[in-house]
């Protein structure tokens, strides 16, 4: 009787998810979109990774926006019921998936190094280490141009 029961709580759930990616799937693409490409592309990259792991620190060093606006972001998806949290220090964590509402993941970029890490210097300008680098690299490949057949 319990196997049952579970098979059929299973499948209760599994339609409930389905109908409840319907409906709601009109709502999420439009929460999610926006006429700046780069807000759009940081929205699903911000909702992709609200899954219960990533804090928003996490998320704002891969998008262009503070931590801020993903807290606004979490204030409105909430309210839509899209994404949730066990307790008021939990991470939130999405119900539906990009992939389950088949809206289209953006290429999730690697957190932002620090300036030291990135051959930059902190006014942004290249190190000379870079700069030497760079020119060895343009005398290789000026070589390999005149090995080519």
């Amino acid at each position: 009787m319990t196997e049952d029961t579970d098979d059929i709580l299973r499948d209760i759930r599994r339609w409930v998810k389905i109908i409840g990616i319907q409906e709601a799937k009109p709502a999420l693409v439009e929460s999610l979109s926006s006429d700046d490409e780069e807000e759009e592309r940081d929205l699903r990259i911000t909702y992709h990774l609200t899954d219960g792991e990533h804090s928003t620190r996490d998320i704002s060093e891969r998008i262009s926006y503070s931590r801020y606006w993903i807290s606004s972001r979490y204030d409105e998806w909430s309210n839509m019921g899209v994404i949730e949290r066990d307790g008021s220090n939990s991470p939130y964590e999405h119900i539906i998936s990009l992939e389950e509402a088949g809206i289209e993941i953006p290429e999730i970029p690697d957190p932002e190094e620090d300036f030291e890490d990135s051959g930059e210097s902190s006014d942004g300008e290249e190190t000379e280490e870079d700069e030497s680098s760079e020119s060895a690299e343009e005398d290789t490949a000026a070589s390999a141009e005149l090995t080519d057949y």
